[in-house]
């Protein structure tokens, strides 16, 4: 029976929307849409595993689409703005689980530019995320240059934290990362919702 959970990180316990932010520049929805299945993932991966700040990483990209100059810098310096604060449902099964004394980890594609988030919210809304506090440790894809769901980033993160794979849970909202975790022998959850995952932690022993 798995004894700890890994969780991710957006959408799961931080909100995260690039869409609104954006839609400032693409307000027609296929054009929104073309943006973010295309452009959006060439800005992603030039950022997502490059050790330099992210004004350095983008700089090529700038010189190659200056026609795309205000994309490119809203993901540079708006990157905050995509947040949307802590999911306070999710936060709280965290804090249930906390109380039993489950282990908790996390495991997260994030650029390492801008994690943790406490550095680039508000000063005001830097309480909200304490809650990341509770973890043991937290593998962010950005640091470690890996990315779910390829299985090096799950292999490394379960030797990182002293867990077999039958020793873990693992909630993320993407299938494909689900599909990844399961495949190494993990219990995968679905994110979809902070009700159903309580009632997923309760069949397996992990909540009342």
């Amino acid at each position: 029976m798995p004894k700890a959970v890994i969780f991710d990180m957006g959408n799961v316990l931080i909100g995260w929307d690039p869409y609104t932010p954006y839609r400032r520049h693409l307000s027609d929805a296929a054009e929104l849409v073309s943006f973010f299945s295309g452009f959006f993932r060439e800005i992603y991966n030039a950022v997502h595993d490059d050790p330099r700040a992210m004004a350095e990483c983008l700089a090529p990209l700038k010189e190659a689409h200056p026609d795309k100059l205000a994309l490119i810098e809203t993901y540079e310096l708006e990157w905050a703005s995509f947040l949307t604060g802590p999911m306070h449902d999710s936060v709280a099964v965290l804090h249930d689980l906390a109380a039993r004394r489950v282990p908790l980890f996390g495991l997260t594609n994030w650029p390492h530019q801008v994690w943790p988030p406490t550095d680039h919210v508000a000063e005001d809304a830097r309480a909200g995320y304490a809650f990341l506090d509770i973890f043991e440790d937290i593998v962010v894809s950005g640091r470690v240059r890996m990315r779910k769901p390829d299985t090096e980033i799950y292999r490394h993160a379960l030797e990182r934290f002293g867990l077999a794979p039958a020793d873990a849970v693992f909630v993320d909202d993407l299938v494909e990362n689900i599909d990844a975790a399961r495949d190494l022998g993990m219990t995968g959850i679905l994110f979809q919702g902070a009700a159903s995952l309580r009632i997923e932690l309760a069949t397996r022993g992990l909540l009342d």
